[in-house]
């Protein structure tokens, strides 16, 4: 049984859109709320904000809910890094923000032992400081264009939509990704 805890409104909302607390929310939730006050902004209305991923873990649930940044709205990218780290960028003003885990950060800060059990990183994800967590700071970043919509042609072999920019051309015909590839067409990948 979990222990009962007092979960602020704000990760309340990423709790109940992630499903569970664990870890990763959390590391999302401290560095999605570092980022917000370093930049001093909230959540993006439309694509004010973008944040570049280094990871798809848990983490990332917090900043979609937190601050609105999304694959839908092309204001998320993702980078498989494999690391905690967080890039939070604002258009308007071209400020933008790096927030990385540090790597002692769920040490149980004894030598020798080892890292905490997942009570303990949860109790210390809520609890810590925020620089004994992260390391913070700004950063220059050119930030991608605002997402574009682009027309739907119809792939030619299996005959569902495709993005224009995505679909692979050959003798006249629209291929699909996945199509192109199973014919041996060139997708860039």
């Amino acid at each position: 049984m979990e222990p009962t805890r007092e979960i602020p409104k704000d990760l309340k909302r990423a709790l109940d859109f992630h499903g569970h607390l664990c870890p990763g929310l959390l590391i999302g939730y401290r560095a999605a709320a570092a980022a917000s006050r370093a930049l001093e902004v909230g959540a993006s209305e439309d694509e004010e904000l973008v944040l570049i991923s280094e990871n798809d873990s848990c983490s990332v649930d917090a900043f979609q809910t937190m601050l609105s940044t999304t694959f839908g709205k092309g204001n998320l990218i993702f980078r498989d890094y494999g690391k905690q780290v967080f890039t939070l960028g604002e258009r308007g003003s071209g400020r933008a923000v790096r927030v990385a885990l540090r790597y002692d950060a769920l040490d149980a800060g004894t030598p020798g032992v080892g890292t905490l059990d997942r009570e303990g990183k949860i109790d210390r994800l809520l609890h810590a400081a925020e620089e004994d967590l992260f390391n913070i700071n700004s950063v220059r970043l050119e930030l991608p264009a605002k997402a574009s919509i682009h027309a739907t042609v119809r792939c030619s072999r299996c005959g569902e939509g495709t993005m224009e920019t995505r679909a692979i051309r050959s003798e006249g015909d629209s291929f699909c990704l996945p199509c192109a590839a199973d014919l041996g067409l060139a997708t860039g990948s």
